[in-house]
């Protein structure tokens, strides 16, 4: 077995639930040691709940480490503090793991694998299924993910979500990207995805002060204008733009407990669906340009969006803010895509 050192990095909020199986799952991956060359990290971010004491737990476990937020900084900031702690620490990869998410025995092993027999694989995806409260798979046997895929109105999907399992995803292939739920990322990855200093925090700061304290403990990985929600399909077109791939592997299975799906959206707190409708903006701000082909300028740029705002306006007020704060964050936006545009992978 050649040397290897993975960090898998936790990010809880409110989190009691699901947090003690998740860790439990996380400390069971075959082929690797706790406290040698797999580390656990996890970064609370100021939950109010049982969420800490959970993990406090497993106080006597060498190799699990919990860092606490004073403030919640988002998926985004706090995941970035893992990227800190995975570069600073000379790790190989990173596991970007929910709280919500349990790992089969051998779903490390069998990505990292996968992310280590080709230089240019950067991120790794595995076949994500549908879990109950407890994190056991549904006796459906659902599909939760099987990578993601954009289409050409620029939308990204989870590839056979909420479909039953009939063997159709059993190929490992290049995808355009991953569920932030569970991902690896190289060390290398990270390095090179992190946004260019170049880049003003300023306008992010002004929507989320808590974010100007302590950065620089952490690594850009995640565009922290995101927050959260639609940050993992922004990571994943500024890898595939910079030369970086993403690679679906089935032989690793986890499951996931699903909560935000496209139709449940009218029965979701108003704040999720502004961030969503910010985000998805953003997303193109930060990375369409015309490569991308006429068929997502028409249909994404022009109908789709039209839609979006027209449905905005007429439906959805709540999220008024939220086109709002897009706007603002557009030139920062456009600054992301002009320091990642050509990039190429060293």
């Amino acid at each position: 077995m050649t040397d290897r050192k993975i960090l898998i990095h936790i990010v809880t909020w409110n989190s009691a639930d699901t947090i003690t199986r998740c860790i439990e799952c996380a400390c069971a991956q075959q082929g690797f040691t706790l406290g040698e060359d797999l580390i656990i990290r996890i970064t609370d971010n100021a939950s109010s709940d049982a969420t800490v004491g959970c993990v406090e737990k497993f106080g006597s476990v060498g190799g699990i480490e919990l860092h606490r937020n004073a403030a919640n900084l988002g998926f985004c900031g706090a995941h970035n503090q893992g990227a800190a702690r995975c570069v600073e620490g000379g790790f190989d990869a990173m596991l970007v793991l929910n709280p919500d998410v349990g790992l089969s025995v051998t779903c490390l092993e069998e990505m990292f694998a996968a992310l280590s027999c080709e230089a240019k694989r950067g991120i790794v995806t595995p076949k994500l299924m549908r879990a109950s409260d407890d994190l056991s798979p549904l006796t459906s046997r659902t599909i939760d993910a099987a990578g993601m895929v954009l289409t050409s109105s620029i939308r990204h999907f989870d590839r056979g979500s909420g479909e039953i399992d009939t063997g159709a995803y059993e190929s490992s292939e290049e995808v355009f990207g991953a569920t932030g739920a569970c991902l690896l990322i190289a060390r290398q990855c990270i390095s090179s995805l992190a946004l260019s200093e170049r880049v003003p925090d300023e306008p992010v700061w002004k929507l989320y002060p808590e974010l100007r304290k302590g950065v620089e403990r952490r690594v850009r990985l995640f565009d922290e204008a995101f927050f959260a929600y639609r940050e993992d399909a922004d990571l994943s077109w500024r890898a595939g733009r910079m030369g970086w791939r993403c690679v679906y592997t089935p032989a690793a299975v986890a499951t996931h407990v699903r909560v935000v799906t496209p139709e449940r959206r009218s029965k979701l707190p108003t704040i999720l669906n502004r961030l969503s409708v910010r985000n998805r903006f953003l997303l193109q701000l930060n990375n369409w340009d015309i490569s991308c082909g006429l068929a997502s300028l028409f249909w994404g740029v022009f109908v789709r969006n039209l839609l979006v705002i027209a449905g905005i306006l007429l439906r959805e007020r709540s999220s008024i803010p939220g086109l709002i704060e897009a706007l603002r964050l557009a030139p920062r936006a456009r600054a992301i895509y002009r320091t990642t545009k050509g990039a190429c992978q060293k």
